[in-house]
């Protein structure tokens, strides 16, 4: 999560379009490895939707932490 930019809009798009990219990834990876395609849009995207917000709860606690600290 190196990839910082200025403008909040095109921040929160990164992290936005991360977490499908991430899902996605895995199950080709899983595919691959396991030949086992899983194929289900709803579960793929509910799970982009969780590592979404995983993602935000991570960037709140450096957050957080960071403004305490200083």
């Amino acid at each position: 999560m190196a990839a910082r930019f200025k403008n909040f809009l095109l921040n929160e798009l990164f992290f936005l379009f991360l977490a499908p990219t991430l899902i996605l990834l895995g199950v080709v990876v899983y595919g691959i490895l396991f030949d086992t395609w899983y194929n289900d849009v709803y579960d793929i995207l509910m799970a982009s939707g969780a590592l979404y917000l995983v993602f935000q709860f991570i960037r709140l606690t450096a957050w957080l932490a960071k403004k305490i600290l200083h």
